[in-house]
């Protein structure tokens, strides 16, 4: 019952940021919004799941994972509806906003859940199908979306998952607990202030930090630019391709990312070093990339078997994590692993607006924009991925256990 309360909600939530791929030509054409603007508008979803990912790692050590993702998904369900039915930039803008922070422990509490509730040797299986199975939201984002679009429109598709979101709330205060009974067996008393800022500060201080970030701002963030926006108004505006048929690719990256998750999070413990999986996806995703930049008039075809490829590698965030985690003692878990994961919000938050601007720099043509503006936008998250791998590689040494 708990692990499908956990995977519903993060269903749910992986639907409500992934939906904008699909919504784009809609909040474009609906509302005038330029790209600029809709570039800051998905972002602002990140920037409030990332704000929180520190404070939920506290409160998931102080209070615990149940009450923290009810309380906060409260106040998201308040943020969701306030987008479905907001009519200018600001309302939606504002309702993406409270809606990142109001599901942003969602994931990571599951995670703490998963290690109260579940044998060491089983968490790692279970937090990476954890992972695959958010895909199923992204899954339900792209054409079964549209369907839903032309059935009842798209701000009360929206609002429907909204409201799957109050009832996984409802079911967190009712139907789920923190730990196995009797509660003493994993219950942790609260840590001091003083105890809770010395243990955020060791881990920023350690070497391998600053890699581990630099590959989570890269690992999701050009990920959710090219499937979460723009690919959906690339193939409309360069290859002539309508709605349903840019829903279709949409489901097929997406559930070739929700394989590929998994394969990054299976190779990195068969491997027995994810370093060399970080390396395997990078590589990969920074060759699709810099081909979608530099190949002016690429067909069709090869564009489809590019985002194929794309969207199986794009994704390698379970290798990171389990990097992270085989660095930290137990005692700084929770804080270690939402430390690094906040850098996964805040890439996907500094990397939208800083796409949206790139694209609106170029004059437009018909009312859309040119060719060379989504090239020079491939170019930009190409170069995104050699940077932050690049840092991953040069400071994220990976202890190897005997």
């Amino acid at each position: 019952m708990l692990f499908a309360v956990c995977a519903l909600c993060f269903i749910l939530c992986q639907f409500s940021r992934s939906v904008t791929g699909v919504l784009g030509p809609s909040l474009r054409s609906e509302l005038g919004l330029s790209a600029d603007e809709m570039g800051t508008l998905t972002g602002a979803f990140f920037w409030g799941i990332a704000l929180m990912q520190i404070p939920s790692g506290i409160l998931f050590d102080r209070y615990g994972a149940r009450l923290t993702v009810a309380i906060t998904l409260f106040a998201g369900v308040a943020g969701g509806l306030l987008f479905a039915f907001g009519e200018s930039f600001v309302a939606l803008t504002t309702g993406l906003f409270v809606l990142g922070l109001g599901t942003s422990a969602v994931f990571m509490g599951a995670v703490v859940l998963i290690a109260q509730w579940w044998p060491p040797d089983r968490f790692a299986t279970l937090s990476a199908t954890m992972m695959s199975l958010g895909y199923l939201g992204n899954l339900a984002a792209t054409e079964p979306f549209v369907w839903l679009m032309d059935w009842i429109g798209w701000r009360w598709g929206y609002a429907a998952s909204i409201l799957g979101i109050l009832l996984c709330a409802i079911l967190f205060l009712t139907a789920v607990r923190d730990a196995p009974r009797p509660p003493g067996a994993t219950k942790r008393e609260p840590e001091s202030l003083g105890t809770v800022v010395r243990g955020l500060g060791e881990i920023f201080r350690h070497p391998a930090f600053p890699g581990l970030a630099g590959a989570a701002f890269t690992s999701y963030s050009t990920n959710f630019a090219i499937r979460g926006l723009w690919i959906g108004l690339y193939m409309l505006d360069v290859h002539g391709l309508e709605l349903a048929a840019s829903g279709r690719m949409l489901l097929v990256m997406a559930v070739l990312g929700a394989a590929g998750i998994f394969l990054a999070g299976w190779l990195a413990g068969k491997l027995g070093s994810p370093r060399r999986v970080v390396m395997l996806f990078a590589g990969t995703s920074l060759c699709c990339l810099l081909t979608l930049a530099l190949w002016p008039g690429m067909p069709t075809p090869a564009l489809l078997a590019v985002l194929c490829v794309y969207g199986l590698f794009s994704n390698f965030f379970p290798a990171i994590l389990e990097h992270g985690r085989s660095l930290f003692d137990e005692r700084l878990r929770g804080r270690s692993l939402t430390s690094i994961n906040v850098w996964v919000f805040v890439g996907v938050g500094v990397t939208q607006p800083i796409t949206g601007f790139l694209m609106d720099s170029f004059a437009p043509v018909n009312g859309a924009p040119p060719e060379a503006a989504y090239r020079a936008m491939f170019g930009y998250l190409a170069a995104v991925i050699f940077c932050g791998v690049g840092l991953y590689l040069l400071l994220a040494r990976f202890p190897r256990r005997p």
